[in-house]
């Protein structure tokens, strides 16, 4: 996985400011922006995959050490208590397919960036039950690392709940 974003970074390097990629409504003004973004989209990807697998030690390489969470009401305010926090009352045993979309990096600085994205969790049926329809609305600040990778350092999470319509 690394191999090909890094190969997607020397090849953000080599366009010009009239080839650089826009990224809902966002234009990179320069490669460095370009990459800057493709970074955080890749790390929200490995969040959903993470989530979704119950891999809980990626979230390592999802958030900074001292982040500041406020999901759905239950603020942590370090890594360790998030990913026990996924781990337990959150996801520890539910099963979920995160599908993350509207991806909007913005504010963009050396060494922050803000961005906000949407996802949807399940619906349908479970055992002839209908099942909620879970939406989120994700608001981080990311941080770029010394080692130059960048993480979200603070995170609010919105839940909305579509309930099933009535059985007739």
């Amino acid at each position: 996985m690394r191999f090909s974003i890094a190969a997607s970074f020397l090849a953000l390097l080599s366009l010009s400011q009239a080839q650089l990629p826009n990224y809902g409504g966002f234009t990179a003004k320069t490669p460095a922006e370009a990459m800057t973004v493709a970074s955080i989209h890749s790390v929200l990807a490995l969040f959903n995959l993470a989530l979704d697998s119950k891999n809980f030690e990626a979230m390592r390489d999802v958030y900074t050490e001292n982040v500041i969470a406020k999901v759905a009401r239950t603020p942590t305010n370090d890594l360790e208590s998030l990913i026990k926090f996924y781990n337990g009352k959150a996801l520890g045993d539910v099963i979920t397919q995160h599908t993350a979309h509207t991806n909007f990096v913005y504010d963009l600085a050396p060494k922050s960036a803000n961005a906000l994205y949407f996802s949807k969790i399940g619906e349908g049926q479970f055992f002839a039950r209908d099942v909620d329809t879970f939406y989120q609305r994700y608001d981080d600040v990311w941080a770029r690392q010394s080692n130059g990778q960048w993480k979200i350092s603070d995170r609010s999470i919105n839940i909305y709940i579509k309930r099933p319509r009535a059985r007739k």
